[in-house]
C-alpha cells in the first residue's frame, strides 16, 4: 500500500465519512460534514519544482472545484497533505494557513509528509490552542507514512 492508500484507510470512514471521487488532480479528497461546517482532507503530490504558497494556493483551487466551495454559502475547511520523498528544507512558518474565514475554502492545516514518516505542519491556531483534533489528525498522518 501506498501512503496515499494509507492516508485514506486511517481516515475513512472512522473520521471522514466520505472519499469523494476524485475530479482533478487531488490524490484523494476526504470529506465530512458536522451541523452546518464542511471539512476535507486532500492529498496533493509535493513539486520540488514550485514554491510551497503557489502550492498551497493551486490545492485551494483543486479543492474548491472538487467540493463546488463558495464563500459565505458553502465554506469548506481543509487539512491539505502533500506527499513526498524527502522533505523540503522549508520551515513551518512557510506552510501558511488561514487566519481568517474569509475564503471559500479555508486552508486549516498545511502537512508534508515523507514515505519515511518524516513530518512537517502547519495548523490554525488562537491564543495558541489548537482546535478540531488537529493534534490526532498529525499523529495518524505520521503514522500513515511508515
Amino acid at each position: 500500500m501506498n501512503i496515499v492508500q494509507n492516508i485514506e484507510k486511517s481516515f475513512h470512514p472512522e473520521i471522514y465519512s466520505e472519499s469523494m471521487p476524485i475530479k482533478n488532480d487531488l490524490s484523494l479528497c476526504l470529506y465530512k460534514k458536522s451541523g452546518l461546517a464542511r471539512y476535507v482532507l486532500a492529498t496533493l503530490n509535493f513539486d520540488s519544482n514550485l514554491d510551497i504558497r503557489t502550492q498551497i494556493a493551486n490545492a485551494r483551487k483543486l479543492i474548491q472545484q472538487q467540493t463546488s466551495a463558495m464563500w459565505l454559502f458553502k465554506e469548506i475547511g481543509a487539512y491539505i497533505v502533500f506527499v513526498c520523498d524527502e522533505l523540503p528544507d522549508l520551515a513551518e512558518s512557510q506552510l501558511e494557513i488561514d487566519r481568517t474565514g474569509f475564503h471559500a475554502v479555508i486552508v486549516q492545516g498545511v502537512h508534508l509528509v515523507s514515505k519515511s514518516g518524516a513530518h512537517l505542519y502547519s495548523h490554525s491556531k488562537w491564543l495558541n490552542k489548537s482546535f478540531g483534533g488537529t493534534e490526532s489528525i498529525a499523529s495518524r498522518l505520521v503514522d500513515s507514512a511508515i
